[in-house]
């Protein structure tokens, strides 16, 4: 991420958020939670307010500088996600591989679907190729006897 000149850059906004916010906005951090994160920050309640791409950023660099103390991301293995889907206490029909983009670049969500509209996300992969997220969700969709969908062309052409 780069910074965009219209707020103070990370280091300075750092410094000028209370201790008690920059403790909130690193336990975020730590546990994955960017968005809780940039609540934190765009609350703080400075004047002038940071703007959201300064938030993002400086929770960008704050993931940076706390990266060896990240919860690990969720397992995307078959058998975890399987087990997940299996757990949600209606039938899945079908698994949709969507793509989403966030201010963190391109994302590719495992969705699984019901009979009476039910969607819950089982899974998401961030800026990688097609071939693992696909071999994925295709195995859990055997396992489940599932469809499994998508994604359609807004994304990288499907191998």
């Amino acid at each position: 991420m780069t910074h965009d000149g219209r707020s103070l850059p990370p280091p300075e906004l750092w410094a000028a958020l209370p201790w008690t916010v920059r403790e909130r906005v690193d336990a975020h951090v730590v546990r994955r939670a960017r968005l809780l994160a940039v609540r934190e920050v765009l609350e703080a309640g400075l004047c002038p307010r940071p703007g959201l791409y300064a938030c993002l950023d400086l929770v960008h660099v704050r993931g940076e500088i706390l990266a060896d103390r990240l919860v690990p991301p969720p397992l995307r293995d078959a058998e975890t996600l399987t087990a997940h889907a299996e757990g949600l206490g209606w039938p899945v029909l079908a698994l949709e591989l969507e793509w989403d983009e966030d201010s963190w670049g391109r994302i590719l969500v495992l969705d699984a679907l019901g009979g009476a509209g039910e969607r819950a996300a089982l899974a998401q992969w961030q800026e990688v190729a097609w071939e693992e997220p696909l071999a994925v969700a295709a195995a859990v969709a055997g396992r489940l006897g599932a469809e499994l969908r998508g994604p359609e062309e807004d994304g990288p052409a499907r191998p």
